[in-house]
């Protein structure tokens, strides 16, 4: 069984309770990288067409970054989540969440500004990267971000993961499946703990926030 089907069936769910109360405590407005990131992305309105910008949240949770998001900003905002009790959460505080996985994405082609991978990506099934990041291109504009805050090693490594018995978690540098392509740049790529602190030495804790832009023309 992939980990996927693991976190359907009940792990998702178990996540969400473990973890529901400090999502709640999250303050978004001061101590968190990605929205720091949107704010920057949205201010270059003209890179938009000035309509709202539409933004998906790869794990969203329970929504509370994508509520957050679109009550300080002019955005749309989507979320897939694999729990069913996050996805009934989010979408009572007004968040378009569905439930699914990263690999298969129930949107159109092109049809966002901005793809954020909020700390998923380090669960997912090994073979399933390629269609993960296919799916992510797929829904993107020919001109977008993708923001992915996740684990970070310099060489991909594999731990037990805790919670759960026959389930690993990976950690690599996830800019890798995208910035291969000549189509995505890594504008920024930052190095912090878990804790959101910095310098740290230990490799065990090391968490990246990267930002990467999308540019492709018609004759690619």
């Amino acid at each position: 069984m992939q980990q996927k089907d693991i976190f359907l069936a009940s792990e998702a769910d178990a996540w969400f309770e473990r973890n529901h109360q400090a999502c709640l405590e999250r303050d978004f407005a001061n101590d968190d990288l990605v929205a720091r990131i949107v704010a920057r992305i949205v201010s270059r309105v003209s890179l938009h067409g000035g309509g709202p910008i539409k933004l998906l949240e790869i794990g969203c949770g329970e929504g509370r970054r994508l509520e957050w998001l679109a009550k300080n900003f002019n955005i749309e905002v989507y979320g897939i989540e694999p729990s069913a009790k996050a996805v009934e959460q989010a979408c009572s505080r007004g968040v378009k969440a569905q439930r699914g996985t990263a690999d298969t994405l129930p949107f159109e082609t092109a049809s966002f500004d901005i793809v954020v991978f909020g700390f998923c990506l380090y669960l997912c099934d090994r073979q399933d990267l390629f269609r993960i990041a296919c799916e992510a291109d797929r829904v993107l504009k020919p001109k977008a971000w993708v923001i992915i805050n996740d684990f970070f090693s310099s060489t991909p490594m594999k731990r037990e993961y805790h919670h759960k018995s026959g389930m690993y978690s990976y950690k690599m540098d996830y800019r890798t499946i995208f910035d291969w392509h000549p189509a995505y740049t890594c504008y920024e790529h930052k190095l912090t703990s878990h804790s959101l602190g910095d310098l740290i030495d230990d490799p065990q804790e090391w968490v990246a926030i990267s930002l990467l832009r999308k540019v492709t023309t018609s004759n690619e």
